[in-house]
């Protein structure tokens, strides 16, 4: 029994055994992991191929969503001005419709479909509105930067480039002889001062000269005594006051009554009375001589200084730079054009210009004159100073009456001798003004011509005049520039300028100064177009955007009121004054009334007229002899031809560069170079926006050219949601998991 219990109890030990060592099976349940482990591997595989392709999706969806939308721009702003900006309405609801429609499943409802996206959120962000100056200058560029520098280059820098030797020599020759010219005439007025006082000098003698011998003479006579007048009747009536003072002691001596006693006594005190009054006015008449001739010699120290001012202006000229700094378009590289118009006959002035120097010896022998006149002076002095004691004997019975007579003779000769070499007619002092008068052969011509000239420049600032004062009777016009102000206004505080004052262009009346100012006009273009060839590429775009895409002022319109028809060119223009007739005038100059823009317009075309035909003036004057008179009679040339010049383009709207250069300018190429003189600032860039609204009802400042798309897309999850969330936490992907769905959010950006 023990042995069966035994038995059996080792049975079930050894059973239980083999049970835990067997090896049938365990193929099984190694594949089994295994495949699980494949299985996981590949479900989340799947889901990251998914997720990987949808983050390309998207991407490519939004891109072209964003697209899609900023391709409803606004038609107007890029017919009329060449910009782009969004032009719809609600940016978001298109970009949803546009994402939506790319969305939508289509075909049959069996297909299978690897990525089934879904919608979840969308938005637009926009900003660079076209009012920011950065933008809308960058849309500019975009649009000109091709066409801008060829169209400049040949329509019109090619076209000045022929006349720049010319032009220069004559800007430099007008600025030079125009500071030339006051300074020669205030030097002639010194030396006509000079002139004027040393006359002064020598006429003031005339009452001494009265007091001492009325009339002057070579001898005097003796004569009864009388009334005393003069110095020289104290000799002549000496001797009968002599012998009738003996007489009287005669008659005392006999017992009789005097008879000359109050006629000896009227002698005496008259005589005294007389020396009393020669040395008073000896005394006024010497400070009268110092007067005169400090005042003539200050007036020569004038000429001296003045003469010094333009020998030194005339040095400085000639050594400001090379000749080549006269031809600021020497190096331009613009194909073809117009042989170069020689400088030659405006050069060859130089050489007279020192003509109108004094020279050195000239102004020594004034100088020695004015110094024998001022001795001549001192003579005379000394010589009157002497006559009261000479005289004086003559109270007493024994004065030597020939010593007095030569006393006063000398004297009187001294005078007179004085007066007649420098007094008004005399010969010393006609001898300086013969030898002043002798470089002064054109000044009666020259002034002559300068009053001409002055008369027809005045007619045409008057015309000026007539033109400001067109928009007086435009009403509605001035209200439509209020309205563009306010615009204006409104992009300079959107872009936080600062506006700046508009010139007003006041008219020169001075002839020098109106030819200098014009030459110094024509010098800032070929300044400004040397350096937009050169590389200022902004300013160029910017200007000849300008030109392109905003009218001028129809100069037709003016063509009444330049020919004299004053009322009825003010009735016509009244309905012309509008700003959106005259939009690149307003570009340029910024005049808010009526007339002020196109007046200004014509002021500065009449200036650069006047410049050129001033230099073809030189060249037709060179032969006149005098540079002052060339200068002159070069002005009047240039105003009288750049008259007709005006009246020609109001004709015709176009006119010939110059008398020798055929090729033409119209009336906008005149404002495209004033653009580039003035141009390329903010201030253009607001008042292009200005009218921009104004034309279109759109306000640039809330037209925006970038936006910013913020997509949110969804993606259900095949597999293990959860193990794909852990690879989220891991950073391996760019979207979150939230549930069963895979989220990512892009963004994507378009600019015009």
């Amino acid at each position: 029994m023990k042995s069966e219990t035994k038995h059996v109890f080792a049975g079930a030990i050894r059973c239980r055994i083999d049970r835990y060592t067997r090896s049938d099976g365990s193929v099984s349940i190694f594949l089994i992991m295994v495949l699980a482990f494949v299985f996981l591997f590949t479900a989340v595989l799947i889901d990251y191929a998914r997720i990987a392709a949808v983050n390309v999706q998207e991407e490519r969806l939004a891109r072209a969503a964003v697209r899609s939308v900023m391709s409803a721009y606004d038609i107007e702003l890029k017919d009329k001005y060449g910009l782009f900006a969004y032009g719809g309405n609600d940016g978001d609801q298109l970009l949803a419709s546009v994402l939506n429609d790319n969305l939508y499943e289509s075909g049959r409802g069996d297909a299978f479909n690897l990525l089934p996206l879904n919608l979840d959120s969308s938005s637009l962000s926009w900003s660079r509105p076209l009012g920011s100056y950065d933008i809308f200058r960058r849309q500019i560029v975009e649009e000109m930067k091709y066409k801008a520098p060829v169209d400049f280059a040949l329509e019109l820098a090619g076209k000045f480039k022929p006349l720049s030797a010319a032009m220069g020599e004559a800007s430099r020759t007008t600025k030079v002889l125009g500071k030339l010219q006051p300074l020669y005439d205030e030097r002639e007025e010194a030396l006509d001062q000079m002139l004027k006082s040393r006359k002064q000098a020598a006429e003031s003698g005339k009452a001494l000269q009265a007091l001492i011998m009325n009339p002057p003479g070579d001898t005097i006579v003796f004569t009864p005594i009388g009334s005393i007048t003069a110095a020289a009747d104290i000799p002549a009536m000496y001797g009968d006051y002599v012998g009738k003072y003996h007489a009287d002691m005669q008659r005392r001596a006999e017992g009789r009554t005097a008879w000359y006693e109050c006629l000896l006594q009227s002698y005496l005190q008259e005589s005294a009375e007389m020396l009393e009054q020669v040395s008073g006015r000896q005394a006024a008449y010497q400070e009268e001589q110092q007067h005169y001739l400090e005042e003539a010699a200050a007036a020569l120290e004038r000429v001296k200084a003045l003469n010094g001012q333009m020998k030194s202006l005339l040095e400085q000229s000639r050594n400001s730079g090379p000749d080549d700094a006269q031809n600021p378009a020497r190096s331009w590289d613009i194909p073809g054009g117009t042989a170069e118009l020689s400088a030659d006959p405006i050069h060859k002035l130089r050489e007279q210009e020192d003509s109108l120097i004094l020279a050195a010896s000239d102004i020594s022998t004034l100088e020695n004159s004015l110094s024998e006149q001022q001795t001549a002076s001192q003579t005379v002095i000394q010589q009157v100073a002497l006559l009261p004691g000479s005289l004086s004997p003559a109270t007493g019975l024994n004065a030597d009456v020939s010593g007095m007579i030569a006393s006063v003779l000398g004297a009187s000769q001294t005078v007179d001798s004085y007066m007649r070499n420098y007094g008004n007619d005399g010969v010393l002092i006609a001898a300086d003004r013969a030898r002043i008068e002798t470089h002064r052969t054109f000044d009666s011509q020259r002034k002559q011509t300068e009053q001409e000239a002055k008369g027809k420049l005045g007619g045409a600032m008057k015309l000026l005049d007539q033109i400001r004062g067109l928009g007086a009777g435009a009403g509605e016009a001035m209200e439509r520039y209020q309205t563009l102000r306010n615009y204006y206004d409104d992009n300079i505080a959107f872009n936080k300028g600062l506006d700046q004052d508009t010139e007003t262009g006041t008219a020169d009346q001075n002839l020098y100064s109106a030819g200098s100012s014009s030459m110094v006009k024509v010098d800032g273009l070929y300044a400004a177009m040397g350096n937009v060839l050169e590389g200022a590429r902004d300013r160029l775009f910017q200007t000849e955007y300008a030109a392109l895409y905003f009218p001028p002022f129809d100069i037709s319109q003016l063509s009444g009121l330049a020919l004299g028809s004053t009322d009825e060119a003010a009735g016509k223009l009244a309905d012309q004054l509008d700003p959106t007739a005259q939009e690149l005038e307003y570009v340029l100059y910024g005049f808010y009334n009526p007339a002020g823009n196109i007046a200004a317009a014509y002021g500065e075309i009449f200036a650069v007229r006047l410049a050129i035909r001033t230099m073809e003036g030189f060249t037709e004057r060179t032969s006149l002899g005098n540079p002052l008179l060339i200068l002159a009679s070069a002005l009047l040339y240039g105003v009288e031809q750049a008259v007709q010049d005006m009246l020609l383009l109001c004709k015709n709207g176009e006119i010939p560069l110059s008398k020798y250069i055929s090729a033409k300018l119209s009336y906008r190429d005149y404002l495209r170079l004033f653009l580039v003189l003035h141009g390329g600032g903010d201030v253009q860039l607001s008042r292009m926006l200005a009218l921009i609204r104004l034309n279109t009802g759109s306000d640039p400042d809330e037209k925006f050219t970038y936006a910013a798309a913020d997509i949110k897309i969804a993606m259900p999850l095949w597999f293990l949601p959860g193990v794909v969330e852990l690879l989220d936490y891991g950073g391996g992907l760019s979207g979150d998991v939230q549930g069963k769905l895979y989220y990512r959010t892009v963004q994507a950006d378009f600019s015009y």
